[in-house]
């Protein structure tokens, strides 16, 4: 993935919408980026997938 593109989505999706959490360690969520594809979750359930562009995908986890 991009790197100016990566750090646009953890800048978008760096703090939980839905419960303002923005720790990724210690069990407080995820942050996962591939070649193909960004992934954020959180504690709280919240979670989003996407690729560079901003599609957003059905998340498996």
């Amino acid at each position: 993935m991009n790197l100016i593109k990566s750090l646009a989505l953890m800048e978008k999706y760096g703090t939980c919408p839905a419960c303002g959490n923005g720790n990724v360690a210690n069990g407080e969520g995820k942050l996962i980026v591939e070649d193909d594809y960004f992934y954020r979750s959180c504690k709280c359930g919240w979670e989003v997938k996407t690729d560079e562009d901003g599609k957003l995908y059905p998340t498996p986890y």
